[in-house]
């Protein structure tokens, strides 16, 4: 049984103006979650990289109280450690159980510390038991030098975090490293590390694709739980054709596989495939084994005006893809456009909401959301 992703309904979450941002792309980056396990279960909840004038700049936090339609500030996460500011890379996940001393329903949030002047990046993680009203930092994830690609001579930075919870119900952090690019042959790996007292502590980073070629760049790695109960882990490779989107399994969460494979490319049967700044995320509908819903910043054909396109995988990974048209229009010959959209599943499956960046104009962005109805065929 097939799944269908029928867009009904679309509209800005945030638009900011040329006078109020310090940097021309004005936001990008979003994610977003639907709570499920507190007492505001249904509410929506996204964030963004926002480039404010404001010194040092947070992460906003933004809530939905009808399904994605109209969207209110409710927090700020201001760097309370370094005092740097929020610069990079936000994400946030829900905890559906309990987890050290941290009940169901704690909202969890990963994002880069960078100071005005750019000379390191920090991941740093923050806690909240009130639904995003309030935050609470809670530890650093890890530690880089400046955010600046492919820094050979200088400590690499750690960039774009994303946190899930393993088989056993420990915290997981992956990221991508370029702390690395001075060992063998590596340019930038992705790793993960693990925590086993709530987010309070970090073990050492394990690699899961670092390749042995001082050109690729693995890395914006995206974890979903799939049907059987494994771990479906999405990523790019920078410096393939199309910036390629590769994937692997893991039983448990934290095993991978060998590093040094490539993984497998997502592609359908005749050979079309996704290109840069992947996200992924499953659904129940689409049969026995639901359906992986992965999506990227371009395709391997198209450049221009153009909504892009999901990959839809029945067989918990196995086997050809097969092809839907996306939500969000843009242009992606825009470099920013499109940088990371985040989505979700929501409304008791039977939506998907995605967010992006698009261009107000040739430089500055808004985010944009769209909602598809999942429907099977």
């Amino acid at each position: 049984m097939a799944i269908n992703i029928m867009k009904n309904s679309a509209g800005i979450l945030f638009a900011p103006t040329e006078d109020q941002v310090g940097n021309p792309t004005g936001c990008m980056y979003p994610r977003v979650i639907e709570l499920r396990h507190a007492e505001e279960n249904g509410v929506l909840l996204a964030t963004f990289e926002n480039y404010s004038k404001e010194e040092p700049p947070y992460a906003p936090i933004y809530k939905s109280l009808d399904g994605g339609i109209s969207w209110s500030l409710i927090s700020k996460i201001k760097d309370t450690k370094n005092r740097f500011g929020m610069r990079y890379q936000p994400m946030l996940m829900e905890l559906d159980q309990d987890v050290a001393d941290l009940k169901k329903g704690t909202i969890l949030f990963a994002g880069s510390s960078i100071p005005k002047d750019m000379t390191s990046t920090e991941l740093l993680f923050f806690i909240s038991k009130d639904h995003g009203k309030t935050w609470e930092y809670r530890s650093s994830i890890a530690k880089g030098g400046a955010p600046v690609e492919q820094n050979f001579e200088k400590l690499g930075p750690v960039w774009e975090p994303f946190i899930y919870l393993n088989k056993k119900g420990e915290i997981i952090a992956t990221f991508s490293d370029e702390r690395l690019h001075n060992e063998k042959s590596y340019n930038q790996v992705i790793v993960l590390v693990k925590s086993t007292d709530g987010g309070r502590t970090w073990g050492k980073e394990k690699l899961v694709v670092a390749l042995n070629d001082k050109k690729l760049r693995p890395g914006m790695p995206i974890v979903t739980k799939i049907g059987n109960g494994r771990y479906f882990m999405c990523y790019e490779i920078v410096g393939t054709p199309c910036n390629d989107i590769y994937f692997k399994i893991s039983d448990d969460g934290e095993d991978f596989g060998d590093p040094a494979d490539f993984g497998i490319r997502a592609e359908t049967k005749d050979g079309f495939y996704l290109g840069s700044m992947p996200y992924c995320t499953f659904s129940k509908k689409g049969g026995k084994n639901g359906a992986i819903i992965l999506q990227a910043k371009r395709d391997s054909e198209e450049i221009g005006l153009n909504t892009g396109s999901f990959l839809i995988n029945y067989n918990n990974g196995e086997g050809k893809w097969e092809r839907l048209p996306s939500l969000i229009e843009y242009d992606n010959r825009i470099l920013q456009t499109g940088w990371s959209k985040g989505m979700t599943i929501f409304d008791n499956e039977n939506k998907l909401i995605m967010l992006s960046p698009v261009q107000s104009n040739s430089t500055l962005m808004h985010i944009a959301y769209a909602i598809g109805k999942i429907e099977e065929q």
